[in-house]
């Protein structure tokens, strides 16, 4: 499906009313999804003071949201999602690897994330990142459903062979582990994705922890 065309939003919106993309909700601190932003979600993204805004779509942002971007001073990313055949998720692992990059960069929030539909490819790009959070599969697909118009065995299929290698930023988020990752941040190795990071002095110390961690085991 190609970008929405530039024309004149067929709703009036009243005067002091925000109305949010459909399928907006918070991912974490300062990342949001949804769909794609239309004239008449403008003034509630505004809200959110939004630093980036990641499209993952065929086109590019179209004119008026565009000229709304520049305006703010708001980043526009754009990531073209190449899926395959009907029968496959509309989604690439390594499009989602580019997706987290992104992501996890702590000065591209906030960051508002979107498709057309705030559905299929973004559901798979936000799978992505909850299994990097470790979460347990069954609470991965629970919240695809919550916002999902279809859901078939190729977005399991993604998700049981995504296993990165996904690069941790050299600014990353402060809630990617939270509660999980020890004080210095890292995240013992433990993922079924494979973890690097950008700051390779933070890699090796995440390592010479497992690997004290395995000596003492034996």
């Amino acid at each position: 499906m190609s970008t929405p065309p530039v024309k004149d939003d067929p709703l009036s919106v009243p005067p002091g009313v925000v109305i949010p993309p459909l399928r907006f909700s918070v991912v974490e601190d300062k990342l949001y999804r949804g769909s794609y932003p239309r004239p008449l979600n403008f003034e509630f993204l505004e809200s959110l003071r939004l630093k980036t805004i990641l499209s993952l779509t065929e086109d590019p942002l179209n004119e008026a949201a565009a000229g709304w971007c520049w305006s703010r001073g708001i980043d526009m990313v754009h990531i073209c999602p190449e899926g395959g055949s009907k029968k496959e998720a509309p989604l690439r692992h390594p499009d989602a690897i580019k997706i987290l990059q992104i992501i996890l960069d702590n000065t591209r929030g906030p960051l508002y994330v979107h498709c057309l539909n705030g559905s299929e490819v973004t559901g798979l790009a936000m799978a992505s990142l909850r299994k990097v959070q470790l979460w347990a599969t069954p609470a991965i697909v629970s919240e695809m459903m919550r916002f999902s118009e279809t859901h078939s065995s190729s977005f399991d299929l993604f998700l049981e062979e995504f296993v990165g290698p996904v690069t941790i930023p050299k600014t990353p988020t402060n809630w990617l582990w939270q509660g999980i990752a020890e004080e210095t941040g890292f995240l013992p190795h433990i993922s079924k994705v494979h973890i690097q990071y950008e700051n390779n002095a933070h890699e090796h110390k995440s390592l010479a922890r497992t690997e004290a961690t395995d000596n003492t085991k034996v």
